[in-house]
Formats: C-alpha cells, sequence, structure tokens
C-alpha cells in the first residue's frame, strides 16, 4: 500500500501504471497481480486500507474521552495529528474525490467510508444531545457540518501559501463548532 500511495502522490491515478507500483514496492509483477486485477484495484483497497487504520486510530484516539465535546475536539485534533505526520494522505484523498466524479466504484467506495464516518459523528452529537450537554440540534445536518470541516484541511495541501496553519484552522472551526453546540448554562 506504501508504494501505491508514493505512485498516486508523485503521478496521479490517470498517469500511474501498474508497473510504476510493481517498480516502487520491488515486487515482481506477478505477485502484485496475484492480489490486484488492475491499479483500480489496487487504489479502491488503498482507501479500505485508510479507513481501517483511521478507524483504529479515531477509536484509540478517543477511548478514554468522556464527554461529547472532548470527543469532537479529539476527532479534529487526530485529524490534524494525521496531516502533521502524513500529509501525502490528504493529497491523494484529493485526488480520488476528483476520480470518484468520474467513476462510480470510485464513488461508491467513498460515499461508503464518509457515510461509516458521518454515523460515528452523529452518533457523538446524539449522545451530548441526550446528555444534555449539546443543544437540540439536528445531528444529521451537524454532522455533516463537522465532517465538511474537518474535510477542509485536505485544501491545506493543496494551497500552502493561504497565511493560515492547518493547526489555526482546526483549532478555530472546532471552537466555532463547539460553542455553538453546547448548552449554556441558562438553556
Amino acid at each position: 500500500m506504501n508504494a501505491a500511495q508514493a505512485v498516486v502522490v508523485g503521478k496521479g491515478y490517470d498517469q500511474s501504471r501498474m508497473d510504476d507500483i510493481v517498480e516502487k514496492a520491488q515486487l515482481s509483477k506477478g505477485a502484485i497481480y496475484w492480489y490486484y486485477k488492475s491499479k483500480k484495484d489496487v487504489y479502491l483497497s488503498l482507501i479500505d486500507y485508510w479507513f481501517n487504520e483511521y478507524s483504529e486510530g479515531i477509536f484509540n484516539y478517543l477511548e478514554d474521552k468522556q464527554s461529547s465535546s472532548d470527543k469532537l475536539r479529539a476527532l479534529f485534533e487526530y485529524f490534524v495529528d494525521q496531516f502533521d505526520k502524513n500529509p501525502d494522505t490528504f493529497k491523494i484523498m484529493v485526488e480520488f474525490w476528483r476520480t470518484s466524479g468520474l467513476d462510480a466504484d470510485f464513488n461508491e467506495k467513498l460515499q461508503e467510508i464518509y457515510s461509516h464516518f458521518l454515523e460515528y459523528i452523529i452518533d457523538i452529537i446524539k449522545s451530548g444531545i441526550e446528555n444534555n450537554e449539546f443543544k437540540k440540534v439536528d445531528p444529521r445536518i451537524t454532522g455533516l457540518s463537522i465532517l465538511i470541516n474537518i474535510e477542509g484541511i485536505h485544501w491545506f495541501t493543496l494551497f500552502n501559501k493561504s497565511g493560515v496553519e492547518a493547526h489555526e484552522y482546526i483549532n478555530t472551526i472546532s471552537n466555532f463548532i463547539l460553542n455553538g453546540l453546547k448548552k449554556k448554562s441558562n438553556e
């Protein structure tokens, strides 16, 4: 998966070839083709790989958080940390978003992944509402808003001269969102 990631970062989806992945992985063509029929299969598997890695990371990162606010803040922090550790993953997602507009399989795969992530965020919001920590809001719309703002970190992979660092963006947007969600003491 590391070889596939390096190739798509360097060449993009359209310009990459299975031969490039084979060369980067330092494996035989037969070894790669044993598991994958095409570069599309490799890259769809890469999305699954990331989803599994990120899901496990998110659950581990949030497991000791008690309040819904702390979970949402930690979720934002997790993605900034991941951006710092491996910005290439975020660059590739921009490429895969583009590809999903042209390819039904990529679209379906990304829809599936984002649906799972959205449901996880919705569950946190519902819990915050039930625990009287958050205002009564529409959990789906609020979750989608949070998801879209987290995904805004991809912008920083494209435009590094924005005058704003990813950390600043995430801290500001998470404060806006959490301050808007939290119940005031007199509510």
